[in-house]
This record gives structure tokens, sequence and C-alpha cells, in this order.
């Protein structure tokens, strides 16, 4: 069993061993990529913290902002879901639309020692393994239709 140390290469080893298409952040350490699932696509985040470089953080959300009218009910199941799941933790946040929520789905943990990476895959797997069974639970006429035609086309 080799060990290595949280870094860059070892989250883009990760993502490559998985086929995942993906892009860097603007920082090091910071990933970014789309996984098509049903009902809805999401967006998912690996990265190091800037700040903590012990810091690996796990962030899962949809490609879109829910209604606010549905603020509450998202919130009772984040709350129901928090209670049942450890590891993930999920959280309805407000945006710059006031007539719009976001959420998401997020574990963050500190990786102070080398790592197997086995044991580094399997924990990313299961994290976003999680995030979307419960983005699963969220009916699909939930998410916010869209009333104008985007700005930019679907390309895939």
């Amino acid at each position: 069993m080799t060990t290595e140390a949280l870094s860059a290469s070892l989250i883009e080893r990760y993502l490559c061993t998985r086929g995942s298409r993906y892009f860097r952040g603007q920082h090091d350490g910071e990933f970014f990529y789309v996984a098509n699932t049903r009902p809805r696509r999401l967006h998912v985040h690996l990265g190091i913290s800037r700040w903590h470089s012990d810091e690996f953080t796990i962030q899962v959300t949809p490609g879109c902002f829910f209604p606010a009218t549905e603020a509450a009910e998202l919130a009772d199941l984040a709350d129901r879901w928090n209670q049942q799941t450890r590891g993930v933790v999920v959280t309805v946040r407000g945006s710059s639309d006031p007539q719009r929520i976001g959420v998401v789905a997020r574990n963050s943990r500190k990786i102070r020692e080398p790592v197997d990476f086995e044991d580094f895959a399997t924990r990313v797997d299961h994290t976003i393994a999680a995030a979307i069974e419960f983005f699963a639970e969220l009916s699909p006429d939930t998410e916010c239709p869209s009333t104008e035609r985007p700005l930019v086309l679907d390309a895939g």
C-alpha cells in the first residue's frame, strides 16, 4: 500500500481514474466537473483549501437555483437528511436573486497524513454518491423552470 500527501495531483489522478471530464479552478487544488445524473445534472467541486493545505472539500450543487417559495420545504428535507446521514451536510442558502435559493451538499475533512489512493477515492466516491442520493429525493418539478432563452447554448 502506497500513500501520498493531499495534493492537486492526487485529486487529478482520482478524476482521471473515474473518466471525468474536469476543469481546473483558478487556484491550484481546485477542480470542477458536471455529473450527468438523474433527474438533474450536478456540479461537483473538489478542492484543497487555499488557507489550510490539509483541508479537502467536496461540494455538490444542482445546475440551477430553486424558487424561494420552496425554502421551507427544502430546509425541512435538508434537516431530516442531516439528522440521518453523517459525512455529507446539506445546506439551503440564499442567492443574489431574492426569488431563488441554492442547495449544497458538502463534505470537508482534514487530511494531515499521507493517504492511500484507494481510501481517498472510496471516500470521494461515497460523498458524491450520498449527494446524488439526496438530490434524487427532490422532485424534478422543484427546480426553477427556465423562462428565458439561455445566454449560452448547451453543447452537450
